[in-house]
Formats: structure tokens, sequence, C-alpha cells
């Protein structure tokens, strides 16, 4: 079934090119050979038959060989698509060729659309030969430039002690500080688990740790910051909290919760658990003539992973830690934005209030506008009123007296001829019992006049200070409700 899927899954694939090298070196029995290693080469198409068939410049002529190592390398693959899922990055039917020669999984082509750190072993026996299969790759990362994705895939013949494995990666992939790092340990290339173990020891370095104490440190800065952040807005100054720079901490919190998770280690202490399953199962398959070898190198891969095992324990509990910190502070920072918008709807409305408010001022000035201009006509109206009135009282006083002095001038009052002329008429006071009561009573009535008319006056300058007072109120109630307002509750 395996094969069937293999071949259906490789017809839909779409080829990429991409710069190809090979590399090999071998152990031997035999002490002058033991160290033979050879220099990475471009491995031409027409060369590709040759290695994988050991034929013309690649043909081992060293009888002896012990164990050793033979990788197809991509190690600075930069097309786009290369690690995308059914693409594949070697000549069209190279695939097909090296899993027959090279006796690599057939399961390879499934495994281009996995995601995460992924690791599968498993043997195969062919002809008197056992080959333990391992395919380990991490090429789920789609930046536009400078991704960290690679695969590996290999064989290890148990008999021959020799593996033979396909390696890709982009160039921050680290193939060739991998590849440098073999070159330094050839007397560890005959186990299995090697190169492997290799790529995962690369790829979990101290940098890794230094990027959780960098995310460490960046927690303790936004802490920091964080709590200078709370003290502004607890302090009953609040213009002191435009200081702050909510959106720019949280933006630091997620780009630094982002760093955080990524790289989750409980998915690497996986695949080091799952190397360890491979070791086990690998040492009960060990052929009689390498046990003495194998249990050296065993004994050190053992060592190695249980290493890299509790490494990833440490930077596990590290990181839990430093998750919890930062989900501290994110509670936090969602208390003072819910503040800062429980402080700007605030501002909304008072900003409406003072709109209606300010309507309702508008209003009232322009109605004691109107009050002022309308009690400006009625003074110039009293004063015009005053004159008219000094003349009507004048009139009052004296129309009388003049009035009843041309009726007495008549005939019927004769004081000019006669026995009596020039002489005051014993009914001279018939004249001023007319004229006296008459000039009262219309004084009277004048005086009542004025009192009634100084009275409309009152009432209109009391709706006048009126109209000021709830002026002077409105304002107030604006003033107050201000302070409240941004009062710091």
């Amino acid at each position: 079934m395996d094969k069937f899927l293999f071949d259906q899954h490789l017809q839909d694939c779409t080829v990429v090119q991409e710069k190809t090298t090979c590399f090999e070196t071998f152990l031997y029995a035999d002490p002058e050979y033991r160290t033979t290693v050879t220099e990475e080469t471009i491995l031409e198409v027409e060369e590709f038959d040759d290695f994988l068939n050991q034929k013309g410049r690649f043909k081992n002529k060293n009888q002896g060989c012990i164990g050793g190592i033979r990788l197809i390398l991509q190690g600075n693959a930069i097309h786009p698509n290369t690690f995308e899922p059914k693409f594949l990055s070697l000549p069209n039917g190279f695939h097909q060729k090296i899993v027959d020669t090279m006796y690599l999984p057939h399961s390879w082509i499934e495994t281009l659309s996995a995601v995460g750190p992924f690791y599968w072993s498993g043997c195969e026996q062919i002809g008197n030969d056992h080959y333990l299969q391992i395919i380990y790759r991490k090429s789920d990362v789609k930046k536009a430039s400078n991704a960290r994705n690679w695969e590996l895939v290999l064989s290890h013949s148990l008999k021959t002690g020799i593996t033979n494995a396909f390696f890709k990666g982009t160039p921050r992939a680290d193939v060739t500080r991998c590849i440098t790092c073999l070159r330094q340990c050839i007397g560890e290339i005959d186990h299995p688990l090697f190169l492997p173990a290799l790529v995962f020891s690369c790829d979990i370095d101290f940098g890794e740790d230094k990027r959780h104490r960098d995310n460490r440190e960046r927690v303790r800065i936004l802490e920091k910051q964080v709590v200078d952040a709370s003290h502004r807005y607890a302090h009953p100054d609040f213009t002191k909290r435009d200081k702050v720079n909510l959106s720019q901490i949280n933006s630091d919190l997620v780009d630094c919760h982002k760093n955080v998770l990524w790289k989750r280690p409980e998915g690497y202490i996986t695949i080091v658990q799952k190397m360890e399953k491979t070791a086990s199962e690998f040492k009960i398959l060990w052929p009689n003539e390498r046990k003495e070898r194998l249990r050296k190198i065993q004994t050190m891969i053992e060592g190695r992973l249980e290493l890299l095992q509790s490494k990833l324990q440490g930077i596990s509990t590290h990181r839990e830690v430093t998750i919890s910190r930062l989900k501290l502070i994110g509670e936090v920072l969602e208390n003072l934005v819910s503040l800062d918008i429980y402080k700007q709807e605030k501002q909304r409305q008072f900003s409406k209030l003072l709109s209606r408010k300010t309507a309702r001022l508008e209003e009232t000035k322009q109605e004691e506008r109107r009050e002022m201009e309308k009690t400006q006509r009625d003074l110039e109206v009293m004063l015009e009123t005053r004159k008219q009135t000094t003349m009507s009282l004048l009139g009052i006083l004296f129309l009388p007296g003049t009035f009843f002095a041309a009726i007495f001038s008549t005939t019927f009052f004769n004081f000019q001829h006669g026995v009596y002329a020039g002489i005051v008429s014993k009914k001279f006071y018939i004249y001023w019992a007319a004229t006296i009561p008459t000039t009262v009573t219309l004084l009277g009535m004048w005086l009542l006049w004025q009192r009634r008319t100084r009275k409309m006056l009152e009432k209109r300058d009391e709706k006048f200070r009126d109209l000021e007072a709830q002026s002077k109120k409105a304002r107030n109630d604006i003033f107050k409700e201000e302070d409240s307002h941004f009062k710091p509750g």
C-alpha cells in the first residue's frame, strides 16, 4: 500500500529546481582509511545515477567498510514553493530512483504537508538486510523571506552500517552547520540516530535558551510599564493618563507573547521520546558483529537525548511561568483599556450634555439680550415719558386755574362795571372751590398712573434678574458637571 500511495502522490507533485550537492564519508576497519572524509561536491544530473549506484568517481574502492553516510544535499533551498505540499525539488523521476536505490521510505511524499516538528521511524526488511527508516522534518513555516524549514529522510542498513539520506533546508536551517559538525564526529556516523540527533541539537542550541531569556527580560520591562501605567491611572490628576501609550504596550505584549509561543517545547519533547523509542527498537536489531561498537555510540546517543529532554523540560517550565506573567499583564492592561474606554464614553456623554447645556445657555443669552434691548427701549421710552409727564404735571397744576380763570372772566362774572367794580367778589371762593379739588383729583390720578407704571417696570426688572440668575446657574451647572465627570472615582 505504501508503494501505491507513493506512486499516486508522486504523480500529483510539481518539480522545482534547487541546487543539489552530495557528501559521503565512510568508516573502515583498516586504520589507514578510518577517517576518510570526502568534500561536498556539486551533483550534476548526469552523475545522479553514478552516485546512487556508487559508480564512476563515487565508487568505493576500499574494502573493509564498517559504516558510513551518503547524503544528497540541498542546503540552500530558495525557491518559494520548495517546501509547499505537492512540490518536489529533485529532477523529474529522481525521487523514484532514490527511494528504490537508497531504500528511503515510501511514505516520504505523504509527509510533505505535515505541520509542526514531524518525526517518524520504521523498519523494513529488504532481502537479507533490515533498513531503519526515519523521516524528520519541520517545513510548515510560510514567510515571504527568512523561513526556517528542513527535511531529513534517511535509511540505515543494519548489515553494512551505511546511512543513505536526503537532507534539504532553507538558508536559515543551518544545513551547512550540521554537515560541519558531522565532519568533526566521523567516528559516530554509523548509528542511524546520529544525524537526526545532530540536527535536533543544532535546532535546540544555546540560541533557544537565549531567546527565552530575552523574552523574560521583555516581560520584566512590560511589567514595569504596566505598573507605571496603573499608578498613573490611579493618580488624582487624570491628565497624567494621557502620558500612557496603552496601544504601544499592547503591541509589545502581543509581540512578546508571539515569541514565547513559538517553538512549543512539548512538541519537541515528544520528538525526543520518539527518538528514544527508535533507539530502543534499533538496539534489538543490532547485528552481532556490530554490537560492541554500537553499544558505545548508543550510550552516547541516549545521553544526548536525555540531555535534550532535560533542557526542553527546563524551557517548558520557564516558558509556562513567562506565559502566566504575560497573562497577568494582559489582564491588568485589559482593565486599563476598559478604564480608558469608560473615560472616552464619559467624554462623549459629557460632550453631548455640554452641547445641550451650551445650546440652552445660548438661548438664555439670546433671550437675555432681547430683554436688555427691550429694557433699553423701555428706558428710552420712559425718559421720553418723563419729559411728557413733566409737561403734563405743569398742565395739571396750572390748567385748572387757567381754565377757571377763563370761565370767570366771562360776562357771567363781571368785576369791572357797576357799584362793585374793582372789588373782589364775595363769591371768589367759587374759583378756588372748583380749581383745588379738580387739581387734586387730576394730580391723584396722575400719581396712581405713575405708581402702576413703576410696578410694571419693577416686574420687568425682576424678570430680567431671573433670566440673569438662570444663565448664571446654567453656567455653574456645566462647571459642576465637568468637575464631577473628570473627578477620579
